[in-house]
């Protein structure tokens, strides 16, 4: 069943593409990303829906929110989605992974 929740999740992470906030994920990931896309989009079965949602949260956990050109609309769009699932963007953990 296709949900508000990840309508905002496709929305937000459609946003983060645009900005490059994922071209640091292999043509792999990237590719399974966009087959998620066309499944929760393109399906009328219930279950391929919920596999491709869940592998679409899944994915979308390795956004890199702090490159140049994600803007802080995008982001905050991006925590909004974040928030219904329960997740939460912790900046200053990232920032500490990234100096070491």
């Amino acid at each position: 069943m296709k949900t508000t929740s990840y309508a905002l999740l496709v929305n937000a992470a459609g946003q983060l593409i645009q900005q490059h906030a994922f071209d640091h994920l292999p043509d792999e990931k990237l590719s399974r990303m966009y087959g998620c896309f066309r499944c929760i989009n393109e399906s009328d079965k219930a279950e391929e829906i919920a596999d491709a949602e869940a592998e679409l949260l899944s994915l979308c956990s390795e956004a890199n929110l702090y490159v140049e050109t994600a803007t802080p609309q995008s982001i905050h769009q991006w925590q909004a989605a974040m928030s219904y699932f329960g997740l939460t963007v912790n900046p200053s953990a990232a920032v500490a992974a990234e100096a070491e």
